[in-house]
């Protein structure tokens, strides 16, 4: 693994074998991504990193999903995989206005009950009411696992709470 600077202090991971390469232009950090611009005849164009190293072209709707939720680390052997967009959103991590502190869980104040959600295929589950958030988040882990298979990354979870 080697680093790339970017601007600002930042740095992106990648590779030993794309660091040759990569190293060969100037990146820099925008969005929380490490990006370039390239002169094309119809004007200037962003360039995302993880994009370029997996060989994804301007059009192509798929996505790199960073499995680890950093986007500055474009290890293609360990952290990158080509997904579709409803594969990539079920990695992402807990929502800014979460308060729960666990992604899929939210607390019901007329019934003094913690709930548990997840959206499968565009509809939203109800998984059930708990007496804590704890018990909640462990209803939504299970069926994130039986519905995101690979994708549903359950250590995003648990980094989601000890960020809250």
């Amino acid at each position: 693994m080697r680093e790339i600077p970017l601007d600002k202090g930042f740095h992106a991971i990648v590779d030993d074998e794309d660091y040759e390469e990569v190293s060969k232009y100037h990146w820099w950090e925008n969005s929380g991504y490490a990006v370039r611009k390239i002169k094309t005849p119809s004007g200037w164009k962003v360039i995302r990193m993880h994009r370029w190293l997996m060989g994804l072209q301007t059009g192509d709707r798929r996505e790199v999903d960073h499995i680890n939720g950093n986007k500055l680390d474009n290890r293609r052997s360990t952290n990158l995989r080509i997904c579709t967009h409803a594969e990539n959103m079920k990695n992402y991590g807990r929502p800014a206005s979460n308060t729960s502190g666990f992604k899929g869980v939210n607390f019901e104040p007329r019934w003094n009950r913690w709930r548990a959600r997840i959206k499968v295929n565009g509809k939203r589950i109800f998984l059930g009411e708990f007496s804590t958030p704890e018990a909640a988040h462990e209803a939504y882990k299970q069926a994130a696992e039986k519905h995101h298979g690979e994708f549903s990354n359950p250590g995003n979870f648990e980094k989601a709470r000890e960020a809250a």
